[in-house]
């Protein structure tokens, strides 16, 4: 990403920088870094990118407008922000149960807890810190080009991994699975373990807002938490050149705006990660990371709307 001295303007003030966690308070949302790298199937420096999203959260505002043009949503003032920082290690068995339970913490404290990848291993210890307890309640959904079913531990398994871990696939939807990126092996083991998939193409035909509803009910119908696993990968290559594995003719970047804020919008959401970027590989004008830090803006933005923080100018 190209960098240059961002102006400043007393009246303009910038998103990020948010106040370091010091595990004393509870809190709205969360941030936390899960910089998994070395178990990928593709060549990446996915690592540096919770870095990176951070970096990148300055480029823009706290500042949501409201539909109706009256109730706007200033991020800083509607909800308590903090950042954990970034687990330390998570590649390694030892440091991936230390991640789960870093963010179980992380999560008792919180409403919303969204973990920073790294490339999609982050959503096991994201997913089952979320989950904490309630495993055998919880659910999942995952927008994902891919359904990461396969055998074997890399960012290609976290799903299997955590069926195998108790979680009851008939409660895990996977929305914006490609043509041409799976197999007919792992089409068929989603279709024998009762997970319900979404295909890329029902976004032509069906409203945004009821694939976002139904996903939410048959990953809730448990009564737990629902994790979220945004792989941003589900999007466009155009848009996402810094995700390994994205494909010509995924969602676009508005459509994954905004099922974000809508999911982060819904309280049985208590969890979600960022995942299977690698800042080093983004484009000079950084659109893959600047994309992340938007999502990042939405889901704060959807818990502001669940929590009633619109313009409350809560003393924080």
């Amino acid at each position: 990403m190209t960098s240059s001295p961002l102006p400043h303007d007393p009246l303009w003030p910038r998103a990020g920088d948010w106040p370091v966690d010091d595990g004393s308070e509870a809190v709205d949302l969360m941030l936390v870094g899960v910089p998994t790298s070395r178990t990928s199937l593709s060549a990446t420096q996915a690592h540096t990118t919770p870095a990176a999203i951070r970096a990148a959260l300055r480029r823009y505002s706290e500042h949501s407008v409201s539909l109706d043009g009256v109730a706007d949503t200033v991020l800083g003032e509607a909800l308590r922000l903090r950042d954990a920082g970034d687990v330390p290690d998570p590649d390694t068995p030892d440091g991936e149960v230390a991640a789960t339970a870093t963010i179980a913490a992380l999560h008792a404290r919180s409403a919303l807890v969204v973990a920073l990848g790294g490339d999609n291993a982050a959503t096991i210890p994201a997913a089952l810190g979320g989950f904490g307890p309630d495993l055998a309640t919880a659910g999942l959904i995952t927008f994902d080009a891919h359904h990461d079913l396969r055998d074997g531990v890399s960012n290609g398994s976290p799903v299997r991994r955590l069926v195998e871990a108790g979680l009851d696939p008939r409660r895990i939807v996977q929305v914006g699975i490609a043509d041409f990126a799976n197999s007919a092996p792992y089409r068929q083991r989603a279709r024998d373990l009762g997970i319900t998939v979404i295909h890329r193409d029902a976004f032509f035909d069906r409203p945004l807002a009821d694939i976002v509803g139904d996903a939410l009910e048959i990953a809730g119908a448990g009564g737990g938490p629902v994790h979220v696993d945004i792989d941003v990968d589900v999007c466009d290559r155009a848009v996402v050149p810094a995700c390994p594995a994205s494909v010509p003719g995924g969602l676009s970047a508005a459509e994954l705006r905004r099922s974000v804020r809508l999911l982060a919008g819904d309280a049985r959401v208590r969890s979600l990660d960022l995942t299977e970027i690698d800042a080093a590989a983004d484009t000079p004008d950084g659109r893959t990371v600047r994309l992340a830090a938007l999502l990042v803006l939405e889901a704060a933005t959807g818990l502001a709307h669940r929590l009633g923080g619109d313009a409350l100018g809560r003393t924080r």
